[in-house]
């Protein structure tokens, strides 16, 4: 479909209100818990050894 097509802006709408629909992506629990984990022993280890 040309950008010239009268319904190009029509479908580019319903495409992105299908999208929009869709929420956004979250990591995982598991992958959040990993994060923090490893941010704090950094945080602690920076302490430690300064």
């Amino acid at each position: 479909m040309s950008c010239c097509n009268p319904n190009y802006r029509k479908t580019v709408n319903d495409q992105e209100e299908k999208v929009n629909l869709k929420g956004n992506d979250t990591l995982p629990l598991f992958i959040k818990i990993i994060m923090i984990v490893i941010s704090i022993t950094a945080g602690l280890l920076t302490v430690i050894l300064v």
